[in-house]
Formats: structure tokens, sequence, C-alpha cells
């Protein structure tokens, strides 16, 4: 209680000292010792940063090989540190939805504004707590260790086997190219999805070029919706050019797109995020339809 009431103090006070101190203040151990380790420490206390800091128990979510991987490779953990720190002061007044930052890693981080719940995220992670002042910047501390993406969307279809019908069905749709845009979220059905369809389903599909390009823009939402601002009952637009919607629901700890499970939630790409589903999902205006399969 009395470590959880000094820290409350902090956040409210202004801190004195570099960021790295500001972050010892914070007690968030694990960052600063991984700071250290990947001699970050004195770098950071010169010039004007702001740190978007893991807790100790973000750290805690990783998995355990990753973690040891990262302490083994210098290299690969001050990487994954830089891509934290952003050059300059950014205070949460100055945050805007879709807004992309430069890190120290040479990427960018996202940054997104969910106003029905009040949530500020980056990069899908929560900031739980804004503008921890330092001397040469400021400290947010976020609920989650961001990974750098491994490319973007059509990258991390490309790059995940379970995906690979959705690949080949993206590609005979000439939908690569409108996957490269900013600021997307992709529901991503499986093989296992698209084989539930059925035969006579697939066989319509690959007749009707037009059809499969609606259905594949029907997973696609023009905007870049992170597990933390999905919310029972929403309704999101889609690609589509009929602007189909994609109801939303929660039950328990599992989220829902329409009938489809997300079962991979939070996949960072460049230009958004990819949540992996078991279900394809189809308009309401085709369901019961000849093309799926009445008869």
């Amino acid at each position: 209680m009395l470590r959880l009431l000094c820290f409350s103090l902090a956040l409210h006070a202004v801190l004195g000292g570099n960021v790295v101190q500001v972050l010892q203040s914070s007690g968030e151990s694990t960052l600063v010792s991984l700071v250290q380790k990947a001699g970050l420490a004195d770098a950071l206390g010169q010039g004007t940063f702001t740190i978007f800091a893991p807790t100790n128990a973000a750290f805690a979510k990783l998995p355990a090989d990753l973690l040891a991987s990262l302490s083994n490779d210098v290299n690969a953990l001050a990487n994954v540190l830089k891509y934290h720190v952003v050059q300059g002061s950014i205070r949460k007044q100055d945050a805007s939805n879709e807004a992309q930052l430069d890190t120290l890693a040479g990427q960018k981080v996202r940054l997104n504004i969910y106003s029905h719940n009040d949530e500020v995220t980056v990069e899908g992670s929560r900031i739980t707590h804004f503008d921890l002042q330092a001397d040469n910047g400021y400290v947010h501390i976020i609920d989650t260790v961001m990974l750098p993406p491994e490319g973007s969307i059509v990258d991390i279809v490309a790059g995940a086997p379970e995906l690979s019908i959705l690949l080949s069905k993206v590609k005979s749709a000439n939908l690569v190219s409108a996957l490269q845009g900013d600021a997307l979220t992709v529901f991503a059905p499986t093989d296992d999805a698209f084989a539930r369809l059925g035969s006579t389903v697939l066989n319509n599909l690959a007749k009707d070029p037009q059809l499969l390009k609606e259905i594949l823009e029907y997973h696609v939402v023009p905007h870049t919706e992170y597990s933390a601002g999905l919310y029972n009952r929403e309704y999101v637009r889609t690609l589509d050019t009929n602007h189909d919607v994609i109801r939303i629901g929660t039950r328990g700890t599992s989220v829902y797109a329409n009938n489809g499970k997300v079962i991979k939630a939070d996949i960072a790409a460049t230009n958004g995020v990819v949540h992996i589903i078991d279900h394809v999902l189809v308009p309401l205006r085709f369901l019961g339809s000849a093309i799926f399969g009445k008869k």
C-alpha cells in the first residue's frame, strides 16, 4: 500500500531528474534494469525524450523465452527499448488519433484515442498514466511491451501459415495495394474459416471476382481498431462499397466480429492492425442467398 501511495503521489508531481531517474522513481525496475543492460541510460539522460514505459507487469506478460532471448542479445534488446522512445516532449494534450511518432528504433508508433471509454493507446498498448515530467522530457506508463511490427498488413498475412487462403484470395481480387493503405484494421479469417464455407460457396466466390472483392473488403475497417477500442454492440463500417457494418460483441473475455471469434488479437502492422478470426464474415444482404449455398 505504501508503494502504491508513493507512486500515486509521484504521478501528480513534477518529478526531478532525467527520464531514467523518473523511471526509477516510478518503481518500474524491470525497464530500468534493461535500459542499463542495453547501455542506453547515459544516452537517455541527455537530449529531450518521451518514453512509453512498460510496467513490471507488462514485461512479466512477455513469453519467458522471448524475454530471455532479448536479455541475451544486447542489440535486439536495445532496438526494442528504442521503439519505446520518441525524441522531443509529447504530452497527453499533444496526442491525436492515428498520429504516428518516430521512435529511436527508426520505426513509427501509432497513437489512437477511443473516446467512448476514454482510452489512449500507443500501438494498442493502453497508456495508464500520463505526463510524468522529467527535466528532459516526459514518461507515460503503458500496460504492454511494444514489439516492432514485422511489416505491413500484407506482410503479416503473408507471414502467417494459417492465413494462406486469405492471402491467395487477396491476390486474386487485386486487393494487395488497397491493404497497403494507412490506418486499417483487418479481421483475418484462417484457412479453417474458409474451409467452413464449403466447396459450393468457395466455387461461387471463385467464379465471381466482384463478389469475392466485396466479401474481402467487408473484413477491412478504414481506421485502426485495437482491442482497447472495441466494445460490445459496437458497429464498425467496412471498406466495401456498400459500407456494410460489422457488429462487435463480447462474451466474457472473448471478442467477436459478427460470428467470427477473435482467436489472436492486436497483431501490429506498420499500417494498422490485424485480428485473426475463425469465421469468414458475410454481409447481411448476402446471407441466405443462392451464392452462399441456399437451395
